[in-house]
């Protein structure tokens, strides 16, 4: 009995070939493996971005310290300006200020790029001080839409992964079992042979 089943104009398909076929077996673990191929490409994809991620949280965490700080050294110069004040709080760090006198015309020593210090006046070295912060904060505002943008690749490319292999998974339990299975070749029946009896007569040999 026949089990082809025919849809219009189209040729018959066997329902059952596709357990018998090697090459219908072949193409299908073919296309599994690039499936799997794909959730490999994305799994590494994704630890990349997050990798990034970590990096640029870091540089955003530096720069937001040290923009910290120059704030409040120019916080302490500018209350050197007020003379109406006997004392002055320089930050030392870790929440930590000195408490010292007034001085008179004192002088500021600032960095000017490249490891080279320059001696100026109070003024001067605020102004400095506060385009410093103003740079960092720009960098620090490029780093974090960078950093969004990171964390929406990593959002999509994780769910993409979830997604292709909940259905990598519910294909693989819909499939039947496709094995190649080779059917046995029926063995031919041996003839029986005849001998003769003693009394001369054919007879089978059972």
């Amino acid at each position: 009995m026949s089990l082809d089943i025919s849809y219009g104009d189209n040729p018959p398909i066997n329902p059952w070939r596709r357990l018998h076929d090697p090459w219908a077996c072949r193409c299908e673990r073919g296309r599994a493996m690039s499936d799997a191929a794909e959730l490999q490409r994305l799994s590494r994809l994704v630890e990349m971005y997050r990798q990034q991620l970590t990096a640029l949280g870091e540089q955003i965490e530096r720069l937001s310290q040290a923009s910290i700080e120059h704030q409040e050294v120019i916080q302490a110069l500018e209350s050197l300006d007020d003379e109406s004040s006997p004392k002055i709080m320089i930050p030392l760090g870790s929440g930590t200020q000195l408490l010292v006198d007034q001085p008179n015309n004192p002088g500021v020593v600032v960095d000017i790029g490249s490891g080279i210090q320059a001696e100026k006046n109070v003024s001067e070295a605020i102004e400095i001080l506060k385009k410093r912060v103003s740079d960092i904060e720009e960098l620090i505002s490029t780093l974090q839409t960078e950093f969004n943008d990171t964390e929406l690749k990593v959002k999509d490319l994780a769910a993409k992964f979830t997604n292709d292999a909940e259905v990598l998974q519910a294909e693989e339990k819909e499939q039947p079992l496709e094995e190649e299975v080779e059917e046995p070749t029926p063995s031919k029946p041996i003839p029986k042979r005849r001998k003769r009896s003693a009394s001369g007569e054919l007879t089978l040999d059972d």
